[in-house]
């Protein structure tokens, strides 16, 4: 094959919900006898499944994590969180400082999870792999934690010398930190967009495989562009949600005079329906954007990606998953994920330029790896990818 000529390699996603169900059930089942500690092992055959079963090129790729490993990476976000938990029952300041220490080990343990992660996923019988720089963490998740800072600064100053049973005290000492709760609402929506950016252009930039190393080419602005579009249609859909409901409210009333808990059922089951509704179409649209505009910004030396989700079969399959599993009281959720999964893995194109069984895995790709994922197998922590 000419080294220019592109060639598409296909990506397939073969699971089906049956086989899942099974997989989906023992693992529920021994999460709940085991009080959750079975978790790392659920994830591992999870993860599994769906990787054997995704085919890229014809040749599925497979995870080789350590459940063992990750269940001491569970167990320590279990010490984290839950010390912040119990802190927050006993001093604001106290919560504040948890948060701080939070703040300043979880980057590096996100960064550590990515590494875990790539480096336990293979293709074509070579490892991944994950190289981005742990500064470049901290600097990616900087602005989600300022907004938080900020919430938790204000409630410990106003709230830390209150009597919790005074109630009076307390509405006013919430008033009294209005302001700050807003500028905090402030800076979340102003920073959201630059860390959503940041955190893809780490991921996606830290990525190895057999010597190809990945590019993000998308700056900050169009994840503004997307987050504050997302925003302007939820706040024009709520709006219009409302003005439906009042007037079906009051067509409703006209026509069948509903009295007491009868009217009140109909008009809250309507209510509901059209929230969860408007949901399910939000998220299928901010989904299917932020997927094409990921992966679309998205390359290496040899390889060129691109996905053209788009945002109605994405919104037609989550409101028929939503309806399914309300009728069957949660049981269709695995098909649910595995149909959701299919369609996004369907529209994710990859092509090639040159010739893969020429790539070779590079020697110093391997040498990070060899030393760098001991910090990934130890913690064994998998978030944030």
């Amino acid at each position: 094959m000419d080294d220019t000529t592109p060639n598409k390699l296909t990506l397939q996603f073969t699971a089906s919900g049956s086989e899942y169900f099974r997989i989906w059930t023992i693992n529920l089942l021994l999460t709940v006898v085991t009080l959750g500690f079975y978790m790392p092992f659920a994830k591992v055959r999870r993860l599994r499944y769906f990787y054997a079963n995704t085919l890229v090129g014809g040749q599925p790729l497979a995870f080789h994590g350590d459940p063992w490993k990750m269940l001491r990476g569970y167990v320590l976000m279990l010490v984290l969180f839950g010390g912040y938990a119990l802190a927050g029952h006993f001093s604001p300041w106290l919560a504040l400082g948890v948060f701080v220490l939070l703040a300043l080990l979880w980057p590096a343990l996100w960064r550590s999870s990515l590494r875990f992660r790539l480096h336990n996923t293979s293709w074509r019988g070579l490892r991944f792999g994950f190289a981005g720089p742990v500064a470049d963490a901290y600097k990616a998740l900087l602005p989600l934690f300022v907004p938080s800072l900020v919430f938790l600064a204000a409630n410990a100053w106003f709230l830390s010398d209150v009597d919790k049973e005074d109630e009076a005290a307390v509405n006013a000492a919430m008033l009294a930190q209005g302001p700050w709760m807003l500028m905090g609402f402030g800076l979340l929506a102003v920073l959201t967009p630059l860390c959503l950016s940041l955190i893809k252009r780490y991921q996606h930039g830290g990525y190895r495989y057999a010597g190809q190393q990945g590019e993000f080419n998308a700056g900050a602005r169009p994840f503004y562009m997307l987050v504050f579009k997302a925003l302007g249609l939820m706040l024009l859909a709520f709006l219009v949600m409302g003005l439906l409901l009042g007037l079906a409210l009051w067509v409703f009333g006209a026509a069948f005079k509903p009295q007491g808990l009868a009217g009140g059922l109909v008009f809250g089951g309507v209510s509901l329906v059209a929230y969860v509704g408007v949901w399910s179409l939000l998220g299928a649209y901010f989904g299917a954007r932020m997927q094409n505009l990921v992966w679309n910004a998205t390359r290496s030396q040899s390889l060129i990606f691109s996905s053209h989700l788009r945002v109605r079969p994405l919104a037609a399959l989550t409101c028929k998953n939503l309806l399914l599993m309300v009728v069957t009281l949660g049981v269709y959720r695995p098909f649910a994920v595995v149909n959701t999964t299919a369609l996004r893995l369907q529209a994710v194109h990859i092509e090639l330029q040159g010739d893969i069984d020429t790539w070779q895995a590079a020697g110093a790709q391997r040498t990070d790896a060899t030393t760098g994922e001991m910090a990934g197998d130890f913690f064994g922590i998998d978030v944030g990818l």
